[in-house]
């Protein structure tokens, strides 16, 4: 199907203006970050892949959904956001606590496990904020009529690439930590930081 000129122009000025959002709502310090640099200090950036995949994947189908509608639901049910809050807080709780309890031993390592997919999926789901940060990214950058849907799918495709690049910096900043702190006492003082971040986030959902 052929666009109108008014709007193909229209979608094809969206990109740097989303790349931008994209880029902002994934790298600024949020829950998947923290555990991405925490995961990335106790297991790697390899072993923490499969989080990394799952928090990408997930923002991009949650985003893609609200585009397509969902958004709508959201809106309409005012419920569901505070459902959304205690639901995500929990979650969060967990996460913060497992950073806590972390310890900085190389042999702790061995006996635990890493973040994985399911738990990034639930890290961007159960998260209100990446709701409305998807809410308004739609309002804000699609383009209305027959490009609409081209649209969803353009900031989607950005959504993934910048969200995979981001959450990877951040994994990958943790595995260097570790290798610069080689004390087991700090790496456990800045696994209690990474908890300490959590819960302010966690406050933050309140506010």
């Amino acid at each position: 199907m052929l666009l109108p000129h008014a709007e193909l122009q229209a979608l094809r000025g969206i990109w740097l203006p989303v790349a931008l959002y994209a880029l902002v709502c994934s790298v600024t310090p949020g829950p998947v970050n923290l555990v991405a640099i925490s995961s990335g200090m106790r297991f790697g950036l390899r072993r923490t892949l499969p989080q990394i995949s799952g928090a990408t994947l997930g923002f991009a189908v949650l985003l893609f959904a609200i585009g397509m509608g969902l958004g709508e639901v959201l809106r309409a049910t005012p419920w569901l956001l505070v459902a959304l809050k205690i639901g995500g807080s929990l979650f969060l709780l967990y996460l913060a606590w497992q950073l806590y309890a972390a310890s900085g031993h190389a042999a702790d390592v061995k006996m635990s496990a890493p973040p994985s997919f399911r738990d990034g999926v639930l890290a961007q789901w159960l998260n209100p904020k990446a709701w409305l940060a998807s809410a308004a990214g739609v309002s804000t950058y699609t383009v209305p009529g027959a490009a609409y849907t081209l649209s969803v799918a353009a900031m989607t495709l950005l959504f993934l690439l910048m969200c995979f690049a981001s959450f990877s910096a951040w994994a990958l900043l943790g595995a260097s930590a570790t290798k610069l702190f080689d004390s087991a006492r700090l790496i456990q003082r800045l696994n209690r930081a990474m908890a300490l971040l959590l819960l302010l986030s966690i406050a933050g959902l309140f506010i």
